[in-house]
């Protein structure tokens, strides 16, 4: 990494769709500044003081790294060495694992510290004896950490870094990092303080477990943010805040000291240790307090439902525990592996904590044969909910991988290309150039967009197979319906309510392959029809637009002059 220019490195990226979050971890840019000279000269609340913990991982010259087998993961031996349990967050983070090994026929061992730094010490020693493909570690102490990941790497066994920051030299024994970006998303949180707290008064911090890389990360990346983006602020205090007692007491303490000098706190942990917060407040009648808190449990998210919370940092044990097993998968089947990945980025405040809670962490196996046979039996209409309900589903799921999303159209599209391959059509004269395939699976990050497409390619591909077989393809329905019922009071959103699909997507097929305006296609339709009638003797105007299906006379007059550039009654005339 070049120490005289900012860099940019890969992050995750926010798709807003229908006014809804979905998160997709994927590359977007998160700018790595040049690093200080030295930094440890720097005052402790100038950012750049921590600029080598919160930039450790990056642009590290790595030693000892073995190279993957390229065989894949089944059957293969990882061992987790977790710093403890008791924790919810670490609680599900270690089930996130336990699952994902079971889905890829992994066999994973968890050795626990009980936060205890003697015993990891020792896990370590044993981890190395058991002789894993691959170990897992997490270090509650950032600065012992070098030691362990020294170690592992010495006994010739690949190792990756999770959760816990590791520091800077540690990089160098690993094969990678995964885990929040927690210094980025601490500085965020600390800019919605900021804000609630309208840039003026006093703050305190509840602290992180000490050692902990989240200790330094929830506790500096605060204050610096905070001086530098609002110094009128002013720090007040800093003390342990990782269990209820303890934020307890600080906060009442703080509340006795500061008085009305106290306006906002930061609050390391949103779960049991924010609900005691909020439970002081409410009885020293402080409720006038800001409040924010790291990280995104169900506690913490009906907190700021209640509004005794104003923000928090999204952050989910599933999706920390899900990166890091991706991340081991990735390298046993020789795709490239990043030296970080961090989990997405997000700031979850009133607008959105409905949203978040009980999400589901990931899509299920999807029925794609459910699809495919709709496409095989021309059966337009289920093809058209099967990706309605998919994208319901991914609205729910919230959060997942770029290449999760991307693997999942490229099986359906791969299997709309086959069914149009097995009728012997072309597939570029059914779906489009292969180039123009790649471009929307690839390179459009836009869920809702993406999913269209597919949505477009199946319908394609079922009209293509009706002309070939002289069946009537699903416009050709809906004009056949239309032609039928000519004289009822036929729309956009009658056409929906009869063939079971959304009035836009239906003029949006309508257009595509009609060319015309689904209005413009029925009103030269209508005023075609009305050229036929007025042969008649005896026809009046008025009785004409009624058979077509006008129940405004005035409006069909203006539609035929529009159209034909005469009156109704100069047309009949002129016939007669």
């Amino acid at each position: 990494m070049s120490r005289d220019s900012a860099v940019k490195v890969q992050s995750v990226s926010l798709k807003r769709n229908s006014n809804q979050f979905i998160i997709l971890w994927g590359a977007t840019e998160k700018e790595i500044p040049p690093r200080p000279k030295d930094p440890s000269l720097l005052p402790l609340d100038d950012p750049r003081h921590w600029y080598d913990m919160e930039y450790a991982g990056w642009g590290i010259s790595k030693t000892n790294i073995p190279d993957s087998p390229r065989n894949g993961p089944k059957g293969k031996k990882i061992i987790y060495l977790q710093p403890g349990s008791g924790f919810e967050y670490m609680d599900q983070f270690a089930e996130a694992l336990k699952k994902i090994s079971l889905k890829y026929d992994m066999e994973l061992t968890i050795l626990d510290a009980s936060w205890n730094e003697e015993q990891f010490d020792s896990n370590v020693i044993k981890a190395i004896e058991l002789n894993p493909d691959i170990i897992l570690l997490n270090p509650e102490n950032q600065n012992r950490s070098t030691s362990w990941y020294k170690t592992i790497n010495e006994a010739g066994i690949p190792v990756i870094g999770t959760n816990f920051l590791a520091n800077k030299e540690s990089h160098r024994y690993m094969l990678a990092w995964t885990g929040p970006d927690d210094w980025g998303q601490s500085r965020l949180l600390a800019r919605h303080l900021a804000d609630g707290m309208k840039r003026k008064g006093g703050y305190a911090i509840l602290q992180h477990i000490e050692g902990t890389s989240s200790y330094y990360a929830r506790t500096w990346a605060v204050v610096s943010e905070l001086k530098k983006i609002s110094p009128a602020l002013t720090f007040l205090d800093a003390k342990p805040g990782m269990n209820a007692e303890e934020a307890s007491e600080s906060v009442k303490k703080w509340i006795d000291t500061y008085g009305e000098n106290l306006n906002g706190l930061f609050c390391a942990d949103d779960s049991i240790p924010m609900q005691a917060v909020a439970r002081v407040l409410e009885e020293k009648g402080r409720e006038d307090i800001i409040c924010v808190a790291a990280g995104s449990s169900n506690l913490g998210l009906e907190l700021i439902v209640k509004g005794q919370l104003q923000a928090a940092a999204y952050q989910s044990p599933l999706i920390d525990g899900e990166i890091a097993m991706q991340t081991v998968i990735d390298w046993f089947d020789g795709v490239p592996v990043e030296a970080v990945r961090y989990l997405p980025k997000h700031i979850i405040t009133k607008d959105d904590a409905l949203e978040f809670l009980d999400i589901e962490p990931e899509v299920e196996s999807l029925d794609l044969e459910y699809l495919f046979r709709s496409i095989r039996d021309f059966k337009w209409q289920d093809s058209y909910h099967f990706f309605g309900d998919l994208y319901l589903r991914f609205l729910k799921t919230r959060v997942m991988p770029m290449e999760h999303f991307q693997g999942m159209c490229l099986e359906i599209l791969a299997g709309i290309i086959h069914i149009v391959k097995s009728d012997g059509l072309s597939v570029e004269d059914c779906l489009g150039s292969y180039d123009g395939m790649f471009k929307h699976l690839l390179k459009d990050r836009d869920v809702s967009s993406v999913l269209d497409w597919l949505n477009q390619l199946a319908q394609q591909a079922i009209s293509a197979r009706m002309e070939k077989l002289n069946r009537r393809t699903p416009i050709e329905e809906i004009i056949h319906y239309i032609d039928s019922n000519i004289s009822s009071q036929i729309s956009l959103k009658t056409l929906s309510y009869q063939f079971g699909i959304s009035h836009a997507y239906l003029g949006q097929m309508f257009k595509k392959e009609t060319g015309v305006k689904f209005n413009d296609y029925l009103n030269s339709l209508r005023v075609e029809k009305a050229k036929k009638l007025m042969k008649g003797r005896g026809i009046t105007i008025n009785t004409v637009a009624r058979n077509l299906g006008y129940s405004n006379p005035d409006y069909f007059y203006k539609i035929f002059k529009k159209l034909t550039g005469i009156s109704a009654g100069e047309y009949i005339k002129q016939v007669q």
